[in-house]
Order: structure tokens, then sequence, then C-alpha cells
């Protein structure tokens, strides 16, 4: 048995995923205040000077900020089963399902909130 890595957005997929799931989840008010609160932020990550990791680690904290976990498990769900079928790429399927019939273990990995 091998194992078969695949990461998730831009393999899997044929783009970014969080970024729709943000535009989603969190309401427009909140996203408005959010760009106000992050701009410092947002100014470095196009400077070059904040990492996209960080970025998206703000974005969460503040988008998310007192919103019960339940709540965001519900959204994710929804997002999984009304956009993710929208944008996977049939070819990685196929070779996800090859080595799925090989027997090799399959692991997604996703540098969204690393």
């Amino acid at each position: 048995m091998d194992i078969a890595l695949f990461d998730f957005d831009g393999t899997i997929t044929h783009q970014d995923t969080f970024t729709q799931f943000v535009k989603t989840a969190i309401p427009k008010r909140r996203q408005k205040w959010g760009r106000i609160i992050l701009a410092p932020s947002i100014l470095g990550y196009r400077l070059g000077l904040v990492s996209s990791s960080t970025m998206r680690q703000k974005i969460i904290k503040v988008g998310f900020r007192n919103v019960p976990a339940q709540l965001i498990e519900a959204q994710g769900r929804t997002h999984a089963e009304n956009y993710i079928p929208t944008v996977l790429r049939p070819e990685a399927l196929e070779r996800i399902q090859w080595h799925k019939a090989r027997g090799d273990r399959v692991v997604v990995v996703s540098a969204s909130l690393a």
C-alpha cells in the first residue's frame, strides 16, 4: 500500500475555496468592518510583508469572533455540499479513485489554515 497525497486547493479543485467560504459565511457588515480593522494587515499582505497564512488566520479571527462553533460547522457543511462540487477537477477525482482501487491510502492536505 502506498500513500497518495493530494493538495486540496488547486489540485483537487480548480480554485481557492477558502475565499468563497469567507464571502458566504461571514455577514457582509462584518466583512466591511473586517476590511477596516485589517487594513494595515491587508496592506502588508499586498506589499509581501504579511504571509497568506497569517492573513487567513486574521480573517478567521475577525470574521468568526463570537460566532458559535455549531454555526460555523453548519456553514462549512453547506459550503462543502453546495459549492465544493462545482469546483472539483474530474481528473483529480479519477486519480483519487484509482489510488483507492489499488488500496492506497489517500491523504488530502491543505495549506489554507497552516
